[in-house]
């Protein structure tokens, strides 16, 4: 599913062959993960633990990579939404245009959906599983945001200790370059953000093999919450 070490994003996409499709943003892909909605997985349950404890009458979650609002309906068979919840997801196009026609098929209350950060000023918690490794800089977009929320839950985020690389991702349908971060420099990013990391655990089963880069090969993923200048690890 994976090879190549590359640079950058740039360096990798010049390494795709011509023609062949980049990224969710085409019919391809658009549905390729839609069904994960339906279950849990292990790695999952660190963010429910969190979100037990932030989610508010009035919470604005927003899910940045959050496909057609694949945690949105996983988690609520197994939390008490409370209410006036707001679920904001973001993502590509083609997967936005999918989830609202699911969405509006089952009659969902509560899930929103946008292709830009403009609403993350508005959230109380900015979530993102498994979605940072395929934007280019998130950083960079994340320190274009006027007003940044209180806590980050990240799962499912490809760190080692490695120098940060990208590999490129065959789903198949299409190629996506793909970050491999530095767990250090990642965690520093956040900091920089003014955010204090509060919590982290491992995504055992979930990893990357690169054949003839074992050095690059992640045999466990990582989730993460920050609180913005908070140390004590309390819900606030």
């Amino acid at each position: 599913m994976f090879h190549g070490i590359y640079r950058g994003f740039g360096e990798a996409v010049d390494a795709i062959p011509p023609g062949r499709s980049i990224g969710f943003d085409n019919p391809g892909s658009s549905d390729r993960v839609a069904h994960a909605r339906a279950f849990l997985s292990a790695y999952d349950y660190p963010v429910l633990f969190w979100l037990v404890q932030l989610l508010k009458p009035g919470t604005v979650v927003f899910d940045w990579g959050g496909n057609v609002g694949i945690s949105f309906y996983a988690y609520r068979h197994h939390l008490h939404y409370p209410d006036k919840l707001e679920w904001v997801v973001s993502d590509v196009p083609a997967v936005i245009d999918l989830g609202r026609r699911l969405c509006d098929a089952e009659n969902c209350t509560g899930l929103t959906f946008t292709t830009t950060l403009d609403r993350l000023s508005d959230a109380d918690i900015l979530l993102s599983a498994g979605a940072l490794q395929f934007i280019n800089e998130p950083f960079a977009m994340l320190r274009k945001v006027g007003c940044l929320p209180a806590h980050v839950l990240l799962n499912k985020i490809p760190t080692y200790d490695q120098p940060h690389a990208v590999t490129i991702q065959n789903m198949g349908t299409s190629l996506c370059p793909y970050h491999l971060f530095n767990r250090s420099e990642f965690v520093a990013q956040f900091a920089a953000l003014g955010y204090v990391m509060t919590d982290s655990w491992n995504n055992p089963g979930l990893g990357c093999f690169i054949p003839f880069h074992p050095e690059h090969s992640i045999a466990s993923y990582s989730g993460f919450h920050f609180c913005l200048g908070k140390s004590d690890g309390a819900a606030q």
